[in-house]
């Protein structure tokens, strides 16, 4: 995978919670150290975090206050800019801040082609 390529797939990832491995596809293409961090399921709370599928460690779909390694997609997508020291506008929201950060790279890996 080519880091447009990544950041072109990391884009489409809007308010995702990626799991570890997906962390470290997006990030071996900038040759960045894969960050992550044990998060917990806290659906009923307000913007909580809501993880779905299977908790690898229980078996079982992932309920209220499940615990599981990974990272948000906006914060990757800041890390991975912070790192090319990109610029790029400071979102509240974090689909906006996710696209205002890849937006920069992308802008920024074109130029490096051209």
């Amino acid at each position: 995978m080519t880091k447009l390529e990544a950041i072109r797939e990391l884009k489409k990832c809007d308010h995702s919670f990626l799991k570890p491995e997906t962390v470290k596809k997006f990030c071996k293409p900038f040759k960045l150290k894969p960050l992550t961090y044990l998060a917990t399921d806290s659906r009923y709370h307000f913007k909580g975090l809501a993880l779905y599928g299977i908790n690898p460690k229980t078996g079982r779909e992932f309920e209220e206050g499940d615990k599981t390694e990974g990272q948000d997609a906006h914060t990757l997508a800041c890390y991975i800019a912070d790192s090319l020291t990109l610029e790029y506008d400071k979102m509240f929201g974090i689909g906006s801040q996710l696209r205002s950060a890849c937006k920069s790279i992308e802008k920024h890996l074109l130029k490096e082609t051209l």
